[in-house]
Parts: structure tokens; C-alpha cells; sequence
């Protein structure tokens, strides 16, 4: 199984908005290598994960469950364990 990585959403919608990581580092009130190190991964705790949606204004759970009921050949599959969330290619 081939993982998405929920850093390169987070990537593309920083981009988008001509944000920083430590712009965004500050927002969050964490450090610029946390956030160096959070778009790396392919999970995120939810709590983070709903934090980066505020600041960035853009509701990534809702993009992922959005991903998880499409019908392409190409979807993904969502696992949300332990306050983290598992974007896998299926």
C-alpha cells in the first residue's frame, strides 16, 4: 500500500497561500522545525491536524473524507488510530 502524505496537502495549500513554514510555525505557536517535520509525514495527530486546518482556513478532514468517497481507481483509504490520521493509497 503506497502512502499520501498529509505533509504534501498541507505543502500545496502553504504554497497556494505564499505561506512560510515559519510563518505557518508561528500561527501554530511551534517551532519552524515542527512544521519542517509535519509536512514530511504521512500521519498527523488529529488535534494538529485540525489546528493546521484553522490557521490555514481550509478544512483538511473534509478534503479527506471528500478523497475517500471518490471513485476513482486511484482513491485512498483514510485510518484514523490513536489521535492520527493514515493517508494510504489503497
Amino acid at each position: 500500500m503506497n502512502k499520501l502524505h498529509i505533509g504534501s496537502l498541507i505543502k500545496a495549500e502553504m504554497k497556494r497561500q505564499d505561506m512560510s513554514a515559519s510563518e505557518l510555525a508561528k500561527l501554530l505557536n511551534v517551532h519552524r522545525q515542527t512544521v519542517y517535520d509535519m509536512l514530511k509525514r504521512t500521519n498527523i495527530d488529529v488535534e494538529r491536524l485540525k489546528d493546521v486546518s484553522e490557521v490555514l482556513h481550509k478544512d483538511f478532514l473534509q478534503v479527506i473524507s471528500q478523497t475517500q468517497t471518490t471513485t476513482s481507481p486511484d482513491w485512498c483509504e483514510v485510518i484514523v488510530t490513536e489521535n492520527k490520521i493514515v493517508i494510504a493509497k489503497k
